[in-house]
């Protein structure tokens, strides 16, 4: 079994598998027949409308968004939908997700949105600034979210914003998400999941192919999940204040209501801004206030 650690893969490996993950056809044919609305992703309709509506006010014109690292284009959809003059930028680096985002603007009419092939950081070397950026379920796929976002700061108009959402924090490690995971799956998954414990017992190796990592390498930090605690705190030491920080039940309707009761609030949203830009905590309150109640679920403020 391969021995590397975790720690010791790159930024650029985790690039390269991210990149040979998202070119798999049956993880592009999966988005291109998401069922949307069986997971309704309301805390993107909530969080966008408010940040969005917040920006208008201060900006006084429609905001330059880009929705990086945005795959099938989830979060450029969403964007548009909460401001259609909202001027939205889709980024991803596999060209197979970008075909399938196509084929969803056109069939939602949404002619209107620049799509770019590249990534993340290959993107934030070009010299045009944007207003907002958004990081959809997308910092656990790099091993360095604070470099990644202090890049991002760069690229950020005086008044801009970063939203990063639906992001696993610690407790996707604890016992009580396992369990409820576990309980939650299919019988085959089942079989899968204990086949592997007891294979790890006996010491048997569970991996085919033995060059292979215990882990998704693509997927990085979902290894350790993300401490978002900490993460809001360091984002400060790169120049941007926390404006919202979140933490919530993703997932389909009814897991939603029921995970806040085990204290399951295993997903995290942030708004980030510059901290030379302090006009905007003015809002903070208002905001969380418009973010809690329109959404359908309990939320954990920090």
């Amino acid at each position: 079994m391969n021995n590397k650690r975790w720690e010791d893969f790159s930024e650029e490996e985790i690039l390269e598998a991210n990149i040979a993950k998202y070119e798999q056809d049956e993880i592009v044919q999966f988005y291109e027949d998401f069922d949307e609305p069986r997971y309704s992703y309301i805390e993107y309709e909530v969080i966008f409308t408010s940040v969005l509506e917040t920006m208008r006010k201060k900006l006084g014109r429609p905001v330059r968004a880009v929705d990086m690292c945005g795959g099938a284009g989830k979060g450029a959809f969403t964007l548009k939908a909460c401001q259609p003059d909202c001027q939205v930028t889709l980024v991803d680096l596999s060209e197979k997700m970008l075909e399938v985002a196509r084929r969803k603007a056109e069939k939602n009419r949404l002619q209107d949105i620049d799509i770019v092939q590249a990534d993340a950081f290959s993107f934030l070397k070009q010299d045009n600034e944007y207003d907002l950026f958004v990081y959809s379920s997308a910092l656990h796929h790099f091993k360095d979210p604070l470099t990644l976002l202090q890049q991002t700061a760069e690229k950020l108009s005086p008044q801009g914003m970063i939203i990063s959402i639906a992001d696993p924090n610690t407790l996707t490690k604890s016992r009580r998400y396992a369990f409820l995971q576990f309980s939650a799956s299919n019988w085959e998954i089942k079989k899968q999941v204990m086949k592997n414990k007891f294979d790890r017992l006996l010491g048997a190796d569970t991996k085919q192919n033995s060059n292979l990592p215990d882990f998704d390498v693509a997927e990085y930090l979902t290894f350790t999940g993300i401490d978002d605690i900490a993460f809001t705190r360091q984002v400060q030491n790169i120049g941007l204040q926390p404006l919202i920080h979140m933490r919530y039940p993703a997932g389909e309707p009814y897991m939603t209501r029921i995970l806040p009761y085990i204290g399951l609030y295993w997903a995290f949203s942030t708004v980030l801004h510059k901290d030379t830009e302090p006009g905007y905590q003015i809002y903070k309150e208002q905001m969380k206030r418009e973010i809690a109640t329109n959404l359908p679920f309990r939320i954990k403020y920090y």
